[in-house]
């Protein structure tokens, strides 16, 4: 007989005013995975077959993050409805780990959601036991640690608390108890971080001390006076995954070499230029010049200063004009690509869409932004010749 579950992942989406999170909770990270991954953990040691989702917040998300339960090897429904009224009696509401499923006390007010979710990892610490299958190694002051972490010997470790991948610990630094520090993060000289999240990318700076925060880069979320703010001074709190995941020298170099080869052409050419305002994908805007006729790659020739200016790549996703808002795009879908930094090829070139303007090129860059398929930027690089110099008219 096949064992079932039905779950109700609760709508908790009027309460995040203070990170405003992309993803619904259930996608919210809890120690190394979001939480809705320990409840398929769990169905898989207890072997249940098939397992039903119902959410109102954001279904779209959960069900490309799940993707039918692929990895666990258990078939997964999500089930969109409109309140979590909507849901089954027998639905099983999920607020916590599975083995903390309870909320003490009701969420309310701007800092209700953030606490609950400190509390999730703090229950998550509480809950690690030394045979639970994990990259992370025992630490001989009894937390975990990543590979690739570099600590340095007068650093205080307080358990429990969980440290990933590549992560620096300078000297004199606290941590713990209840920390739970992301990967390729950097906890700078004498900081403490006690009984908060610093979520990976994250650099925490000199004698800075967190107790009862998220903070996400720059970002700093209060739990205990239900707050969020933006630290200007980078010595303080700043996005180092910014700086990871920005332009590469080698394709500044490219982009450089190609404006100097292509704008004696461009000079030649008969381009009519207009100046577009799109968003940079960093919440900030730039303007780029753009041509109306002619080649794509001329058409696009000053798009290649902004490469080597690091603001944007070579191949990417087509920049979003700041009117952009495109009726057949989901609200949610439209508000990460303005998130997406842009790029000068995207894989809506593959498919004569050149214009964000067009019907069907936002479902081409949203694969392009949100797809882990390799593949794409393979395929752009093997035809970025061929398009660069495409005639358009």
């Amino acid at each position: 007989m096949k064992k079932t579950w039905q779950l109700l992942l609760p709508d908790w989406s009027e309460f995040d005013t203070l990170w405003q999170s992309e993803r619904p909770f259930a996608l919210w990270p809890v120690g190394n995975q979001p939480l809705i991954a320990y409840w398929m953990d769990q169905a898989v040691h207890e072997e249940i077959d098939h397992i039903t989702i119902y959410t109102s917040d954001r279904p779209a998300e959960l069900r490309t993050y799940l993707n039918d339960g692929a990895f666990w090897s258990r078939h997964t429904s999500v089930v969109p409805i409109r309140s979590d009224d909507e849901a089954p009696e027998d639905a099983m509401p999920v607020v916590g780990i599975p083995q903390a499923n309870r909320l003490p006390e009701p969420i309310e007010g701007e800092a209700g959601l953030l606490q609950h979710w400190l509390r999730l990892n703090r229950d998550w610490l509480d809950s690690l036991q030394d045979h639970t299958l994990k990259i992370e190694v025992k630490h001989p002051s009894g937390g975990w640690v990543g590979p690739h972490t570099k600590i340095h010997p007068s650093a205080k470790l307080v358990p429990p608390f969980w440290i990933q991948a590549k992560t620096q610990i300078g000297e004199r630094v606290q941590i713990g108890p209840y920390a739970c520090i992301g990967e390729n993060s950097i906890i700078d000289d004498n900081a403490i971080v006690e009984d908060s999240i610093v979520l990976p990318g994250t650099m925490v700076g000199c004698n800075t001390s967190l107790k009862g925060v998220a903070v996400d880069g720059s970002l700093l979320l209060d739990s205990k006076h239900g707050c969020r703010v933006t630290i200007t001074d980078s010595f303080i709190l700043s996005d180092i995954g910014e700086d990871l995941a920005s332009t590469k020298w080698s394709e500044r170099a490219i982009a450089l070499a190609l404006f100097c080869l292509l704008s004696p052409i461009a000079a030649l050419s008969s381009i009519d230029w207009s100046e577009l305002e799109a968003h940079d994908g960093r919440g900030g805007a730039i303007k780029l010049k753009t041509g109306k006729k002619g080649r794509l790659i001329l058409r696009r020739l000053h798009w290649l200063k902004e490469v080597v200016k690091g603001r944007m790549r070579l191949v990417g996703i087509l920049p979003r004009p700041m009117d952009w808002s495109p009726e057949t795009a989901d609200k949610d879908v439209a508000r990460r690509l303005i998130k997406t930094p842009p790029g000068v090829i995207a894989l809506s070139d593959v498919h004569d869409c050149h214009s964000p303007f067009e019907p069907t090129e936002w479902i081409h860059a949203s694969y392009q932004a949100f797809s882990s398929d390799k593949s794409i930027g393979k395929q752009i690089r093997s035809r970025i010749l061929k398009l660069a110099f495409k005639p358009l008219q």
